[in-house]
């Protein structure tokens, strides 16, 4: 962790009342494109993200590389109805991690700032690598609706061939992201203005996001227990169990187009999933170990149901 800084009074003034939504995202990519003390982490995770999430999938898909691939739907997945109106939520979550990147070399100042957004980028780029590593074992994919009537639509199915399912990246990034600043709201000199703003900002998006993986049919619900999981096991000092069971709980809390027993049955379900991986973690040594046999005993029982 950076020490901790007190941030300029003229920078915090400016900034404190904005919503982060209010924040641009140009100054963060040419800052961490070029910035000395950036490129060192931006560089490796780009390449990262490229090689062991796009290239991965697209390997898979051109045939070149053969890593099995297993379905991970549920019947609770009916029971989200397919909204392709919220597409647009989904999309904005690369810029939802990066918006407040920009609030920090605002607040900041760019030399000050950067070194807060390593910590962010750092982090990430863990996510990534750690989430390759169980996709190296199995690929996991779902049924999802050949929807391609609007342009979002088509550059997701051009662009993601759908492999990379258990653990989610979209589930497991947007949860670490609040979880994130929520610490270092705390760790820094942040207002109680901004921290009360930010955090409840940061949070509602993030289960929004959350939700939409299952409104567009991108994920499972067997998706978000793993991702969480694995944000408990690799990010415990700022994402614990009781904070992923209240992401969990909090899942269309607000939504009325999911009836309350079927909200009820998708909590349930992916309650029982994350705390059970939680408790057979503590037998292993790598976070991913429950998760694969659960993987694996998935595929066998899905398999055993096909040839009955």
């Amino acid at each position: 962790m950076t020490r901790q800084t007190i941030s300029n009074p003229k920078r915090i003034e400016k900034v404190r009342r904005r919503s982060l939504k209010s924040f641009k995202v140009g100054l963060v990519y040419i800052v961490m494109m070029f910035h000395p003390k950036a490129v060192k982490t931006i560089y490796p995770l780009l390449f990262t993200i490229i090689k062991d999430f796009f290239l991965l999938q697209f390997f898979e898909k051109w045939h070149i590389y053969h890593i099995p691939i297993v379905h991970v739907d549920h019947p609770l997945d009916k029971k989200v109805p397919f909204t392709p109106e919220r597409v647009h939520i989904y999309l904005d979550f690369i810029n939802f991690w990066i918006r407040p990147l920009e609030m920090l070399l605002h607040r900041f100042g760019i030399n000050q700032g950067i070194e807060y957004c390593n910590e962010w980028l750092k982090r990430l780029h863990q996510t990534y690598k750690e989430a390759a590593r169980l996709y190296k074992f199995r690929l996991s994919t779902t049924e999802r609706p050949n929807y391609t009537k609007t342009l979002a639509f088509k550059q997701i199915h051009a662009l993601d061939p759908h492999y990379c399912c258990v653990p989610s990246l979209h589930i497991a990034i947007v949860s670490l992201c609040y979880a994130f600043y929520k610490e270092l709201f705390e760790r820094l000199d942040f207002t109680q203005e901004e921290k009360e703003n930010w955090n409840k900002e940061l949070y509602e998006e993030a289960v929004a996001i959350a939700e939409t993986v299952l409104y567009i049919k991108q994920h499972s619900v067997n998706c978000i227990p793993a991702a969480l999981y694995m944000i408990t096991k690799l990010d415990g000092d700022i994402f614990t169990s009781d904070e992923a069971i209240r992401f969990i709980n909090d899942l269309f809390r607000k939504q009325t187009d999911v009836t309350e027993d079927d909200k009820k049955a998708i909590n349930e379900h992916i309650n029982y999933m994350y705390e059970r991986l939680l408790l057979e973690g503590l037998l292993f040594e790598d976070w991913r170990e429950p998760v694969q046999r659960w993987i694996i005993n998935y595929e066998s029982s899905k398999q055993i149901a096909v040839n009955q």
